[in-house]
């Protein structure tokens, strides 16, 4: 279904799926050949957008991206088509695919599926490339029409395949305009405070999504969408996912959390740093404990992690985590993490 290009191939048809890998990335000791994520792009984006926001999410992710290009057919077409997409399963007349299928009995599930979805080409390949075996475990990431794309294909999956079907999905959401997903998911929802795509989600009454105000790295408009601005974003949206606070004032701060999910990063060091980085930066007041956190969580996995490998490769993360524990006071635990970062 894939294929690796040399140079990164531009899409065409809707629906085209592309294996991408950022060049660059790929080169460097935090690249993971063994790991897949899957992107899928929203309205208005050309081919060589689709091509630059995938090379940018392997480059964040430093892994593979599986691109599945969601063709621009104009403006007022692409809103017609996110008008449908929005209503396909969940609309007030819309059926949902249960009864869909037994709407279809002489049709497989998977038949019946495709049919319906096949309305929006870029939906029905993400149907597919989802029920491929080699990206069962790939972590989705969607920005804006992707996000209705994503939750028609994923309902269509959890109707065929059945609850495990979605067990262990990860899905981000960048700018999402979709209020409808499928039960079983573990989904991380980013929005800019002035994305007004993201508004047409309905009111976060959850608080469960990592809001930023206004950009702070890349293009710093007051209202944008863009996935580039995400990307650029992502250590904010990182840090903003354990925070409650705004306008520059924080009440409360996870460190916990915030150092579990670095560690979580594994062998991404470079996205690690650029999280400290945001932290030592913006939080400074919070910094030092959240290094000391990671730092002790790493010395857990053992000598032979290979984070704490791809940690000795990258002398600036070292640096950094060092001179926050040693600015201001010094505790032993922090003395004692200080030294073991010394010593790789």
């Amino acid at each position: 279904m894939t294929t690796k290009f040399a140079v990164p191939k531009k899409p065409d048809a809707d629906g085209e799926v592309n294996l991408y890998v950022n060049s660059a990335a790929s080169g460097s000791h935090y690249f993971d050949r063994n790991r897949y994520v899957i992107f899928i792009n929203g309205m208005g984006n050309s081919p060589t957008d689709h091509v630059e926001s995938a090379l940018g999410l392997s480059e964040l992710e430093m892994c593979s991206v599986v691109g599945v290009y969601n063709k621009s057919s104009g403006t007022i077409a692409d809103l017609m088509q996110c008008l449908g997409d929005k209503q396909q399963f969940d609309g007030v007349l819309a059926d949902t695919p249960a009864k869909l299928l037994k709407a279809n009995p002489n049709m497989s599930p998977v038949a019946a599926m495709e049919q319906t979805l096949s309305r929006n080409q870029a939906c029905l390949s993400l149907f597919r490339v989802l029920r491929d075996h080699r990206y069962r475990s790939a972590d989705i990431f969607a920005h804006s029409q992707g996000n209705l794309i994503l939750s028609n294909a994923l309902s269509a999956v959890l109707v065929v395949g059945g609850p495990v079907a979605l067990q262990g999905r990860k899905v981000y959401s960048f700018g999402s305009p979709a209020m409808n997903w499928p039960p079983g998911l573990e989904r991380q929802e980013y929005g800019f405070t002035f994305d007004p795509v993201n508004w047409l989600a309905g009111l976060d009454t959850s608080f469960t999504i990592s809001k930023v105000g206004l950009p702070i790295n890349g293009d710093m408009k007051f209202i944008s969408h863009s996935f580039k601005s995400y990307r650029d974003n992502d250590p904010a949206f990182v840090v903003n996912r354990f925070r409650i606070g705004g306008w520059g004032l924080t009440f409360h701060l996870d460190k916990a959390g915030l150092a579990a999910a670095l560690v979580k990063m594994g062998r991404n060091v470079p996205r690690v740093f650029g999280v400290f980085r945001h932290l030592d930066q913006s939080h400074n007041f919070s910094v030092d404990d959240v290094a000391l956190l990671y730092v002790q969580k790493i010395q857990a996995l053992g000598s032979h992690s290979p984070t704490l490998a791809a940690i000795k490769q990258h002398p600036r993360l070292r640096d950094l985590l060092i001179h926050s524990m040693k600015t201001g006071y010094t505790c032993s635990e922090e003395k004692a993490a200080i030294k073991f970062l010394e010593s790789l």
